[in-house]
């Protein structure tokens, strides 16, 4: 049985695991916050530590000198320049032509092949062999968490793109006009900087605190400096104005953006997943029904819509998973 390990680097938690690449259960595991220090050398070392501390707990002290390399998948978030792991921008970690694959490879040297891909297109493969999207050929997962991501399996393959940048659906522009909320993957209108998680706390925030917001979330938080989307959506639940009046302007601009992918790929399943969907029921339902009145009805007829089931384990499954078939490079 040969070892994998997985890492999910995201715009908050760092998340690792080991496991049987031929079956799928961790055997061990980790979890830390990312912090304030993101400079590309300090994660390098960290992840570097984590991921020599996984292979000998649970390989007996990790492979010996005429072992084949161990693989490691890293999934991050990011959009990436090429298959060996440059990273072109990560908005949440706030690294620009970052040559991540190559920074791990040289720090973790020969008894490792490093693997690096998009966080979401891991998390979408884990969900795929092993989650909600086991024995479908065609699906699209989006997550929302702190950013929004997307993957996108095709013919029963992850779709990478030309610049391994597939997926992107956060950035899909909802807003085009002179108000467009700024991204911080350089741009306007996306609807990340609507929907995303960080985007979203920081608004409620903001309209809590300038009293524009007379709403039965203050009183489920227990004071208005701790109300977040999971306390507007059950005071959405229960009928509170100003909590239904956000969630109905920010329900379809998800919806017509998965609406607008699914016209586009013809997917059988539809995945969501992420931090902020997982907390968010009423805001769920209100997607999935503005989505069944845009997409179109061909669209539509062959499409299931699932929630995640692996939760924080999928991008670490998925991202070892895909080093272990084979994407994983050994040497700088």
């Amino acid at each position: 049985m040969s070892l994998a390990i997985g890492i999910d680097l995201g715009g908050t938690n760092l998340r690792a695991g080991a496991l049987r690449a031929e079956g799928g259960a961790l055997e061990a595991s980790h979890r830390e916050l990312i912090g304030e220090d993101r400079a590309a050398g300090a994660l390098v070392d960290r992840i570097a530590g984590v991921v020599e501390r996984l292979a000998g707990s649970a390989a007996g002290g990790g492979p010996g000198a005429n072992d084949a390399p161990v693989p490691v998948g890293i999934g991050v978030a990011a959009m990436l320049r090429d298959p060996r792991g440059t990273v072109a921008r990560s908005p949440h970690l706030g690294w620009r032509d970052v040559p991540f694959g190559r920074l791990m490879r040289e720090r973790l040297g020969p008894r490792f092949a490093v693997g690096v891909y998009n966080d979401v297109n891991a998390v979408t493969w884990g969900e795929a062999v092993a989650g909600a999207a086991r024995g479908c050929r065609d699906v699209l997962a989006v997550y929302v968490g702190t950013g929004i991501g997307g993957g996108v399996i095709a013919g029963g393959a992850l779709l990478d793109g030309a610049t391994c940048c597939a997926g992107e659906i956060g950035h899909v522009k909802v807003r085009w006009d002179d108000s467009a909320a700024p991204c911080n993957c350089g741009g306007r209108g996306c609807v990340e900087a609507y929907v995303g998680g960080s985007y979203l706390d920081r608004r409620i925030r903001r309209e809590v605190a300038a009293e524009r917001a007379r709403t039965q979330a203050i009183r489920i938080a227990g004071a208005p400096d701790r109300v977040n989307a999971a306390h507007v959506d059950q005071a959405a639940a229960e009928g509170d104005e100003w909590a239904l009046a956000l969630w109905r302007e920010l329900a379809p601009m998800l919806a017509v953006t998965l609406a607008n992918a699914l016209a586009v790929l013809n997917s059988e399943r539809l995945v969501l997943g992420g931090g902020l969907l997982s907390r968010t029921p009423t805001l769920v339902s209100m997607v999935d029904s503005a989505l069944r009145i845009v997409a179109p009805p061909p669209i539509l007829e062959p499409l299931t819509v699932a929630m995640a089931e692996l939760g924080d384990d999928a991008g670490v499954v998925g991202a070892a998973r895909l080093a272990a078939a084979g994407t994983a490079v050994a040497g700088p």
